[in-house]
């Protein structure tokens, strides 16, 4: 049974606003994948994205709290797709979380340090470059003696479109 005015998952959970947010982006994307001949099969694959999510009731074992939980989706794994990139940071994100516990006692004494580094935006055309000097410079970074203390890192690079 269909409702035709619930057409978003928040209209169904008013807390799952980031989720039609990124099928949003990743439909602009797809788009533009159409477009070209070449990348024709990633614009299909990207509009597929997540069309279908079943939930499940799923009990937590500590607390013995019930709640949906996703137990079947389809995704399209394309490099570029924002719901799939998401999905992927939030991945990272969790494994991290998880072994945290893990490096805290297996390193007692370490200290924690947040770096940003930041670059002024680039033209697009720019960016391929740009990056390739930013990790270069990352790897000169590594290898200075003020540099050898640093017992591990977590390195992310972000690209925002921006003016």
């Amino acid at each position: 049974m269909k409702n035709p005015d619930l057409q978003n998952l928040t209209d169904y959970s008013p807390s799952d606003a980031p989720w039609d947010a990124h099928r949003s982006v990743s439909d602009d994307v797809g788009g533009i994948y159409l477009l070209a001949a070449e990348y024709e099969r990633y614009g299909a694959r990207m509009a597929l994205c997540g069309g279908l999510l079943r939930f499940g009731w799923s009990t937590l074992k500590e607390t013995g709290e019930t709640r949906l939980r996703l137990r079947e989706a389809h995704f399209c794994r394309v490099r570029h797709c924002p719901v799939c990139q998401w999905r992927r940071s939030l991945m990272w994100q969790a494994r991290f979380y998880q072994s945290l516990p893990r490096i805290v006692a297996d390193y007692p004494d370490a200290r924690w340090m947040f770096l940003t580094l930041t670059v002024r935006n680039c033209a697009i055309g720019e960016l391929g470059e740009m990056l390739n000097r930013m990790n270069a410079a990352f790897q000169r970074m590594k290898v200075r003696k003020e540099f050898r203390p640093v017992q591990g890192w977590i390195r992310t690079t972000e690209v925002t479109r921006g003016s």
